[in-house]
């Protein structure tokens, strides 16, 4: 076993409790801030005079940024080691925060771009980070469990900002909000430097296992689990985060108004957080998988609904909640299913490929809705053609739950790991 990766002695409950806190607190604060630049889209629009689709380069490179931190916190954890890695992203994607803020009033698509893909190479470090650290901080037969706990913070932080996001914008202003965004993180990654315990990994190491990772996460015994499971949140998180991007803008041409239509996310995120909790409390006697087949066929369906339906305001958002509920269960829900495929000493790197194939469906969907958009794509066909990707998310995860339930899982190894620890 992989000594950086393992702690030198059990942390004392109360740290333990403090420790996954502060996890999901960390990545609620990714979810808020994702959350808030949807929002002010459509008001950024009618400020700088520009459509909506216009801003499509910023949301993109956002996710292109979060793509790159995916793929380098295993790295980064090497080398400086889980905690000062988890307080360099969260101070990373604060500061780059309030250069947005600062730049705002000039009007600037390229500077906005640019300090949003900065911000999301730190939302990137931050999440795969924040999941490891909070699972290394429990008995492993509660890791699925507790790394759908720490990613539901995702899908929170995104439910705060839509029911907020309206009168944040309202009392602060376009850039005031992103100031506002920009200090927690700050705030946050002081209180990560503190309470987070150090552990016994070795720092200032170069990274020499990038080969024998990819060997063994794509080796023949995990390969097919390894594809299957990228596949899977590729098309889960082309889903979400087109909604989660474009959903003001899609209820507006539904002909809802401004201020309503912002609080579809807002429903679309609380029905995600009852999806995440519903999870946590099934995946941990039927298994992340075999749960998530039953949440992304309620998703299908209720997205389905949504575009079909001729419903008014209080159904549409009755549906968009119910669409939540399985779908943002399935983007939390791959993180328990990584945890339980991949073995301590690879386990960071392996969620945060995983992640970061999920994040490159978040770059894919929003940037064709905004090219849908741009050709005045009804926002029906729009909604109604995300629940195609769903249904085959479907398949994914019932042959997981086969592959899983014939396999050995690393829980029995990390519980003799955690043992001894």
């Amino acid at each position: 076993m992989d000594n950086n990766m393992k702690f030198s002695s059990t942390p004392p409950k109360t740290i333990r409790k403090a420790v996954l806190g502060l996890a999901f607190f960390a990545v609620f604060i990714d979810g808020f801030d994702t959350a808030i630049l949807a929002l002010l889209v459509p008001h950024l629009a009618e400020e700088w005079g520009l459509k909506a689709a216009a801003f499509t380069y910023p949301l993109v490179l956002t996710s292109v940024g979060v793509v790159i931190g995916y793929l380098t916190c295993g790295a980064l954890s090497q080398r400086l080691g889980l905690k000062r890695t988890l307080v360099l992203g969260t101070a990373l994607f604060g500061i780059a925060t309030l250069m947005s803020a600062a730049t705002l009033p000039l009007e600037s698509m390229a500077l906005l771009s640019v300090t949003r893909a900065i911000t999301g190479i730190g939302l990137g470090i931050v999440a795969p980070t924040a999941i490891v650290i909070g699972t290394q901080n429990g008995p492993a037969e509660k890791r699925q469990p507790i790394a759908v706990f720490i990613t539901t913070g995702l899908i929170t932080g995104t439910t705060i900002a839509g029911f907020s996001g309206g009168l944040l914008i309202n009392a602060l202003g376009t850039a005031g909000v992103l100031w506002l965004a920009g200090a927690l993180p700050i705030g946050l990654a002081v209180l990560l430097s503190y309470f987070i315990p150090n552990s016994s990994e070795h720092t200032g190491q170069k990274n020499t296992s990038d080969n024998s990772t990819a060997a063994a996460i794509l080796g023949p015994e995990l390969r097919a689990s390894t594809l299957l499971l990228w596949t899977a949140t590729f098309l889960v998180f082309v889903v979400s985060y087109t909604l989660k991007s474009w959903l003001p803008t899609l209820f507006e041409d539904f002909g809802i108004s401004r201020s309503t239509a912002g609080l579809g996310l807002a429903f679309f995120g609380l029905g995600g957080m009852g999806g995440g909790f519903i999870l946590m409390a099934v995946s941990a006697k039927f298994g992340a998988a075999r749960s998530l087949v039953v949440m992304s066929v309620i998703g299908a369906l209720a997205t389905a609904a949504v575009a079909l339906l001729p419903v008014n305001t209080v159904v549409l958002m009755i549906l968009i909640c119910i669409a939540g509920v399985g779908i943002t269960a399935c983007t939390v829900g791959q993180s328990g299913i990584a945890v339980s495929i991949y073995e301590m000493s690879v386990r960071a790197k392996g969620v945060g490929w995983s992640a970061a194939a999920g994040r490159i469906g978040s770059i894919v969907g929003p940037a064709i809705a905004g090219i849908l958009l741009g050709f005045a794509w009804p926002a029906q066909n729009i909604v109604l053609l995300l629940a195609g990707p769903i249904l085959l998310t479907t398949v994914c995860w019932f042959i997981l739950s086969k592959r899983l339930a014939r396999t050995k899982t690393v829980e029995q190894a990390d519980a003799s790991e955690y043992s001894k620890s």
